[in-house]
């Protein structure tokens, strides 16, 4: 029985290296669906049962990635080196997810604010406004609020 290309989901037959339609390493790009067949995992928007190695729900059409952990070495970095945080900033403005693009967006505020407050103030209170911040967009984060 064979599994299908993770990148354009055509059928794969046993024993092939490649995908016969678009020609990606089967070995690393079909690695869920031929060695897990019928896999399913749970969407963490709707619940619904989606088959290992989708991008999508099938059922509500959220996405199944899991940025939190760059969303937490977002705020960390920038609070530390408000600078680096474009890093993971730009990082989450690329991820499919509206909520990861959210916090990218978000991450990017909270760095300009930084340099401005630097700019104009230049003490503690810098950190303390961009600590407030910081937590109302943690508050957003866990509640799965989206501006996209």
């Amino acid at each position: 029985m064979a599994g299908f290309c993770d990148k354009c989901g055509a059928e794969l037959k046993d024993g092939i290296r490649f995908c016969d339609k678009c020609g990606a390493n089967v070995k690393v790009a079909g690695f869920a669906s031929a060695n897990f067949r019928g896999a399913m995992m749970i969407c963490p928007h709707c619940g619904q049962q989606t088959p290992v190695g989708r991008d999508l729900c099938e059922n509500c059409g959220s996405s199944l990635e899991d940025n939190t952990v760059a969303v937490i070495a977002g705020y960390i970095v920038t609070f530390i080196v408000p600078l680096l945080g474009f890093i993971p900033a730009i990082y989450l403005l690329t991820r499919k997810s509206d909520k990861s693009k959210t916090q990218g967006v978000f991450l990017i505020g909270i760095i300009m604010l930084m340099i401005l407050l630097n700019l104009i103030l230049q003490n503690l209170i810098t950190y303390v406004i961009t600590f407030i911040v910081m937590l109302v967009g943690a508050v957003l984060w866990l509640n799965d609020f989206t501006l996209f």
